[in-house]
């Protein structure tokens, strides 16, 4: 089916001459406003195999993928390749910054199949926004293709069975690569996969590594070289199965031209299935940080019982070597004394302790000696920079609001939106200890709704919580519970060390919930866009948020 369309706006004049059509999408970074499930995410849609696809979560409109194509580009065409669940009303809409959208096309009457949109206009970023799905599952695209006037040609996938190896064999025993096989590592330190790749520019690239990695071996470490340099220490976590392929990034610099990119492995049980390299320019300049969070977190036990987790989740913590790490309240069990502070939270978590933004929760309000006495001495000016339990300060590209939920009054309240209101940064988090929405035992805390509101309001991106004591990641949604494009990614992260809690009435934008697993959110946080991950106690990926655009 072939659509075609009068234009709808135009941005720049007309150009004299006709230039060549060129593929503008494939590899770039893409993100959606939801996935249906781990594998489904929104790259999937924009690496020219159709054999791999992005799908939304079910059931819920409107929903949306799109594509930065890393500098704004005259767009003359879209071609949509749908699975079975396609988008009945849609439109393709561009934008120069990612937030404000201008419409190019738009149809109600979508059928499904391959669509082969004719577009005028120009843009950086271009979207597919779905009102109205075609069947009672949600959007699904093998691919999405962007071309237009300006580009190259895309980068290919530099396939791993294609690049020198040593210590390694090339395979095809498990299913899911792309191209002919996949390389294999021998358990052994030292063996390597190298390519020859070719930049277009010098500077700042993303290296995209595709791989697979089982359940039981653990963690697997691998040195990235960059034309005989050290440029990346990576660690490739277990992926559940062989089967089971996603992507480790690392984002280093790149001459233009040609350049030798290694991956050494440097333990003996040698790197994971590595089955391509993709390259792309990196549009957040390599600034991107890691930020640790957990709430809930320490018992009344150490490292001498084996059932103790917060001894465990500060490994975690460690391994990560976050730039700061966050907590969401309840600190310290049961009653949050200072002298339960010093005998169970400053032997783990404590040697985080300088860089910790840490929050209350409901069990610091219980010491004896005073709501809050034993955090308050505890954590000291680290949590009460300006003689209040909240606070904000920034960090790169972000500003980062943390709030005491024991007391949602409006002194809080108008600080809160003056400090928006002050904000320079282009994108926002904010964390605290009840969250508005949960799915969990404590279930919803309407407490939180005008604090949700006031962030809302002012374009933030992420709110991070605890309260009830297991994971549970909430896809965009606004103050009143409902899907937005626009709204905040939420995740519950209670899941430091408390005992579990049951899931007992799930919310509507719940995409992801994990009881009777205990691990740590890992925040990756670049320039103008975000992941979110839980890391379990193994050191395995148990959930992966697509990676978001901030407002």
């Amino acid at each position: 089916m072939t659509r075609f369309l009068l234009p709808l706006f135009l941005l720049f004049p007309s150009l004299n001459g006709v230039a060549a059509e060129t593929l503008l999408s494939q590899g770039k970074p893409a993100t959606a406003s939801s996935i249906e499930a781990s594998g489904f995410e929104a790259g999937e849609a924009f690496d020219g195999d159709t054999s791999s696809r992005w799908a939304s979560l079910e059931g819920s409109d409107p929903q949306w993928i799109q594509v930065d194509l890393g500098a704004s580009r005259q767009i003359t065409r879209v071609r949509l390749n749908w699975e079975a669940a396609y988008g009945k009303t849609y439109k393709i809409q561009l934008s120069a910054d990612g937030s404000s959208w201008t419409d190019a096309y738009s149809t109600s009457t979508g059928d499904g199949g391959v669509d082969e949109v004719t577009v005028s206009g120009a843009g950086r970023y271009v979207r597919m926004y779905g009102t109205a799905r075609g069947t009672s599952y949600g959007y699904s695209l093998y691919e999405m293709e962007v071309y237009g006037e300006g580009g190259t040609t895309p980068d290919p996938s530099y396939q791993a069975e294609n690049a020198t190896i040593s210590q390694a064999i090339i395979d095809t025993k498990h299913a899911g690569y792309t191209g002919t096989g996949f390389v294999d590592y021998v358990n052994t330190t030292g063996g390597y996969i190298e390519w020859t790749v070719t930049a277009a520019a010098a500077g700042a690239h993303r290296l995209d590594f595709r791989y697979a990695n089982n359940s039981t071996t653990g963690n697997r470490p691998v040195a990235v070289t960059v034309n005989g340099s050290n440029a990346a220490s990576l660690t490739f976590p277990p992926t559940g199965a062989w089967t089971n392929w996603t992507v480790q990034s690392a984002t280093v610099t790149l001459n233009a031209g040609a350049n030798t990119i290694r991956a050494t492995a440097t333990s003996s049980v040698g790197g994971p299935n590595i089955d391509k390299l993709d390259i792309a320019p990196d549009t957040g300049g390599g600034s991107s940080f890691v930020v640790a969070a957990a709430g809930d977190i320490a018992q009344q036990c150490t490292a001498s019982s084996s059932s103790c987790i917060h001894p465990k989740t500060a490994t975690l913590v460690e391994s990560m070597n976050p730039e700061f790490v966050i907590t969401m309240g309840d600190n310290q069990y049961d009653d949050a004394l200072i002298s339960d502070f010093r005998n169970y939270y400053d032997k783990t978590w404590g040697r985080f302790k300088n860089k910790t933004r840490p929050t209350p929760g409901n069990h610091e309000t219980y010491d004896p000696a005073g709501s809050l006495a034993g955090y308050k001495s505890y954590f000291g000016a680290i949590a009460y920079p300006n003689g209040k339990p909240y606070y904000s300060y920034d960090h790169g590209n972000w500003h980062f609001v943390a709030l005491d939920s024991n007391d949602f009054g409006s002194t809080q309240l108008n600080w809160l939106k003056a400090d928006l209101a002050a904000n320079t940064k282009k994108c926002i988090a904010a964390y605290w200890h009840h969250p508005l929405y949960s799915s969990g035992e404590h279930g919803n805390q309407p407490v939180a709704r005008a604090t949700f509101q006031a962030l809302y309001d002012a374009r933030a991106d992420l709110v991070l919580g605890g309260h009830d004591h297991h994971y549970e990641r909430f896809g965009p949604q606004n103050a009143n519970g409902g899907s937005d494009s626009q709204g905040i990614v939420s995740i519950i992260g209670g899941t430091g060390g408390a005992s579990p809690y049951a899931i007992e009435n799930v919310q509507p934008n719940s995409l992801k919930r994990l009881t009777d697993t205990y691990g740590v959110v890992k925040l990756t946080l670049g320039t103008d866009s975000f992941q979110t991950q839980l890391i379990g106690l193994d050191g395995s990926v148990k959930d992966s948020s697509p990676t978001y655009s901030c407002h």
